[in-house]
């Protein structure tokens, strides 16, 4: 999986998945909680670029934990380089039961699921904006799946 290089580095648990295979890279928006606006490095697509040649990759496109975040245009461009079957997958729960690390529980009483969809029809040649849309609008991250509490009257 694709992940920030400064989180692979933040404790014991993202040590263990960066020794047994992600691919940690630097974010172009972010820098240790600050903003920064930094180019891509190419040596970071090139793991990409590899990681995809010799099986799979997942990528979290937006970025961060924090549900309906808009979509970080860099997974549109790795899909629009290098052509994957694109599967999306809905995590509902997570963050209100773990804490940001995922490593406490913080409440007992919350539904997990995982959802593994139908692999996307993507247009590989359609804009990233496009693309990303398409992805967000699939792993339910878009307005139209806020769910809104409803009013019950007695």
């Amino acid at each position: 999986f694709i992940a920030a290089l400064e989180t692979m580095k933040a404790g014991i648990l993202p040590k263990i998945f960066s020794y047994v295979g992600s691919v940690s890279i630097k974010r172009s928006w972010r820098s240790e909680g600050k903003a920064v606006d930094r180019g891509v490095d190419p040596r970071d697509i090139d793991k990409i670029k590899h990681a995809v040649n010799n099986g799979w990759v997942v990528t979290f496109p937006q970025g961060t934990t924090t549900p309906f975040v808009k979509g970080r245009k860099g997974t549109a461009h790795i899909i629009k380089e290098f052509k994957p079957v694109v599967i999306p997958v809905v995590v509902d729960g997570f963050r209100r039961a773990f804490d940001k690390k995922g490593l406490f529980l913080k409440r007992k009483d919350v539904m997990l699921s995982i959802t593994f969809k139908e692999p996307l029809m993507v247009d590989y040649n359609g804009s990233a904006s496009e693309i990303m849309e398409q992805i967000m609008n699939a792993i339910e991250q878009t307005e139209a799946h806020l769910h809104v509490p409803q009013l019950v009257e007695d």
